[in-house]
């Protein structure tokens, strides 16, 4: 069968496409160690009934669909925000496998004591095929106790010392009782911006909560003509970032640190799950959330009204 010829436009192209670098980082999957405590009581994560030692592979192709369904560019996001998500889908994947097993599904209360980010290809000579295999493609494996220590990584929820202290003194959470408080601490981490540093920006992923300590932040938005305007100020004593308790979960508008600040940093992915497995602290968050934003809309009205006069 004789060949076909190409022409010059053709050739071009097919050179280009054969020189085009394959970036190994797009296709490097992103491995998570989750170590998960099932209970049939809430208050009973201190001593469960059963455990779970998981490692969960989130590919670059599930990580591009799952942007696409929330109207992400992934190629966008910077690296933290693709872990981020990717964190995200990987606890989602975990809670989906305990469903599907009879020996976790009794449990109507299952919580991530450990969540790590940890490096491939480590579990390849533990397990040569994944436990199971979501339809998103997520790939989960169930790891024997023995081999869970290989599997932690950096962790992406610990205990940091003095921060029970810390979330204590905020403002915010004012009168929480010490159980909440314990909550809370397992998903705190403390964090800093500088001055000018962008906290997050609008259409990200909203996975963090904070409480600002010192400093101040101002969350600003675009007009028409896409000048930026300053809708709001956060400074200290105040929460930042509600958009974590409502689906999409993205942000709605930059946040930008105005001074330099120290910030104590809940994780939204690990406050969620607290939230829908815990029906008093849920009440709380709502409660301390809905006071904050009637009174910034009351704030934002009264400048409204100042500035048509």
């Amino acid at each position: 069968m004789p060949s076909r010829k190409l022409t010059r436009d053709q050739r071009k192209t097919e050179t280009r496409r054969r020189r085009r670098p394959v970036s190994s980082a797009a296709k490097k999957p992103y491995c998570f160690f989750a170590h998960i405590a099932c209970a049939f009581d809430a208050r009973a994560h201190a001593s469960p009934q059963a455990t779970a030692n998981l490692l969960i592979e989130i590919s670059d192709k599930t990580l591009k669909s799952s942007g696409w369904e929330k109207h992400l560019k992934i190629a966008a996001l910077t690296d933290s925000k693709r872990i981020e998500l990717a964190g995200e889908i990987a606890m989602a994947a975990a809670l989906d496998y305990l469903k599907s097993e009879n020996e976790f599904r009794q449990f109507p209360t299952q919580r991530f004591v450990n969540f790590d980010l940890t490096q491939p290809p480590t579990y390849i000579s533990i397990y040569p095929s994944p436990t199971k295999v979501l339809p998103n493609g997520a790939k989960v494996w169930r790891v024997a106790e023995s081999e869970a220590d290989k599997l932690r990584g950096e962790p992406l929820s610990i205990r940091y010392p003095e921060i029970d202290h810390r979330l204590a003194l905020h403002p915010f959470l004012k009168g929480m009782s010490p159980h909440h408080l314990e909550l809370l601490a397992l998903c705190a981490m403390p964090t800093e911006f500088e001055e000018d540093q962008i906290v997050f920006r609008e259409g990200e992923p909203a996975n963090g909560f904070y409480l600002i300590e010192s400093g101040t932040v101002a969350l600003e938005g675009k007009t028409p003509s896409g000048r930026r305007v300053i809708i709001d100020t956060v400074s200290a004593g105040d929460p930042l970032g509600w958009s974590w308790l409502f689906p999409p979960y993205l942000w709605h508008f930059d946040a930008r640190a105005t001074k330099a600040c120290t910030a104590i940093c809940l994780s939204g992915i690990m406050l969620r799950q607290h939230r829908d497995e815990d029906l008093t602290l849920s009440h709380e968050l709502f409660e301390r959330t809905c006071n904050v934003m009637v009174r910034r809309l009351q704030a934002a009205r009264a400048k409204l009204i100042s500035a048509n006069r």
